[in-house]
């Protein structure tokens, strides 16, 4: 079995996604922002150039991400000890 991590940021995925590749030496697969897409109707004007789906290759890992417009996240809870 394999588990893919799925990140979500602020804004700051694309600038995220590079320093992985740089830092892991992975390599970044796929970057689409909201813009010239379905979904840049449904976020912000100010969020269409962030990034709807990112993919970076590490070996035989990959980990994914996305911007997550303001509103639309929801914060896990604390584990318990």
């Amino acid at each position: 079995m394999q588990l893919n991590a799925y990140l979500y940021f602020n804004g700051q995925c694309e600038a995220a996604f590079k320093f992985y590749e740089q830092l892991l030496g992975g390599k970044i697969e796929a970057m689409f922002s909201h813009a010239g897409t379905p979904a840049e109707q449904h976020v912000p004007p100010e969020w269409r150039d962030k990034i709807m789906h990112a993919r970076l290759s590490v070996g035989g890992s990959v980990l994914m991400g996305s911007d997550a417009p303001p509103g639309n996240t929801t914060k896990l809870p604390k584990a318990i000890p």
